[in-house]
C-alpha cells in the first residue's frame, strides 16, 4: 500500500488473491511540421490485470490483452490488428511490487502469428520495392505490438518499491525504448513526487528520460536513412507521469511521451495505461 508520512509516499503493492482491474493501453505516433500534424497513428487495445496469486514473498500477476484497435490510413495494418488473438502473460512481482521475471514473456509471439501469415498471402505473387517496403511495414507492426504488450508491464510497475520525498529528485540508470530503434538505447529516467492529495487518496510521480547521445543519434540516423546530421541538430523533450491510488496500490493513469524535434520536425511517441473504472 502507498504510505504516507512527513511529506513521503512509498509505491507499495497490496493486492487481493482474485482481483481483477483493466486498463486501455494505447499508443500514438505522430509527426508535426512547425504546428500543424502531417501523420498519426494509433494503436489501442485493453488489458485486464489478474492477482493470481499471492504469498509471502511475492505475487503472480497475468495480464490478458485483447480487443486490439488501429487508427491507420494503411488498409494492410488495419487488416493485420483487425485479426489479432488475445494473449495472456504471467509474471512474479516482489510484495512492494517490483518486477522480478516473465514466465511466458514469448507468448506475446502469438497475438499475430496467424494474422500476419494470412495478410502476407496477398503478397506471394508480388515483386518490386513497393511490395517489400509493405511486407516490412507488417513485420515491424508486429514487432511494435509484442514490444508494447512487455513494456506495458513495465511501465506500469516502474515506481513501485521506492519511497519519495515531495520535490525529491532521484536518477536512475536503465535501457529505453525508442521508436527508432528495435533495441533499447541506454539513458536516465529522472523521478520527482510532485503532489500527494490526502483527501482523495493519490499522489503523483513526474518523470523525465534522458537517452545516451551518441547511441540515441545513431539510432535516429538509421531510421531516417541518412548518413551524418550537424551536431546537435535532435532535440529531445521526455517526459512522462504515475498517478497512484493511495489506498489500493493500483496505477490509476501512467504515461510517456517522447517528442524529437529535427528541423521543422517533431516526431512524437505518446504511450498511455488509463484504468477502466467500470466495465
Amino acid at each position: 500500500m502507498a504510505a504516507e508520512f512527513d511529506s513521503s509516499v512509498v509505491f507499495r503493492a497490496s493486492f487481493l488473491k482474485n482481483e481483477l482491474q483493466s486498463y486501455e493501453i494505447s499508443r500514438s505516433l505522430y509527426t508535426m511540421k512547425k504546428s500543424d500534424t502531417t501523420s498519426l497513428e494509433r494503436l489501442r487495445f485493453k488489458a485486464d490485470v489478474y492477482v493470481m496469486d499471492s504469498t509471502e514473498n511475492y505475487y503472480l500477476l497475468t495480464w490478458k490483452f485483447s480487443k486490439f484497435a488501429i487508427n491507420t490510413e494503411d488498409i494492410q495494418l488495419r487488416q493485420l490488428i483487425a485479426l489479432a488473438k488475445s494473449v495472456e502473460i504471467s509474471y512474479r512481482i516482489s510484495k512492494p511490487g517490483v518486477l522480478n521475471e516473465f514466465l511466458n514473456g514469448k507468448d506475446v509471439s502469438t497475438c499475430l502469428e496467424e494474422a500476419l501469415s494470412k495478410v502476407l498471402a496477398s503478397y506471394a505473387n508480388k515483386k518490386g520495392t513497393e511490395s517489400q517496403a509493405e511486407v516490412e511495414k507488417l513485420y515491424e507492426m508486429r514487432e511494435t505490438v509484442e514490444t508494447m504488450m512487455l513494456r506495458s508491464v513495465n511501465q506500469f510497475h516502474q515506481a513501485y518499491g521506492l519511497g519519495y520525498k515531495l520535490g525529491e529528485v532521484i536518477d536512475d540508470s536503465t535501457e529505453l525504448d525508442s521508436r527508432f530503434s528495435s533495441k533499447p538505447i541506454q539513458g536516465i529516467i529522472r523521478k520527482k513526487l510532485t503532489k500527494i492529495d490526502s483527501e482523495n487518496h493519490f499522489a503523483i510521480l513526474s518523470t523525465a528520460t534522458f537517452y545516451n547521445e551518441k547511441q540515441f543519434q545513431k539510432a535516429f540516423m538509421e531510421y531516417m536513412k541518412i548518413d551524418s546530421i550537424p551536431e546537435n541538430a535532435v532535440n529531445q523533450e521526455n517526459m512522462g507521469g504515475v498517478v497512484m491510488d493511495m489506498l489500493t496500490g493500483w496505477v490509476l493513469w501512467t504515461f510517456e511521451q517522447r517528442e524529437t524535434r529535427f528541423g521543422n520536425n517533431v516526431y512524437g511517441e505518446l504511450v498511455e495505461i488509463q484504468h477502466i473504472d467500470d466495465l
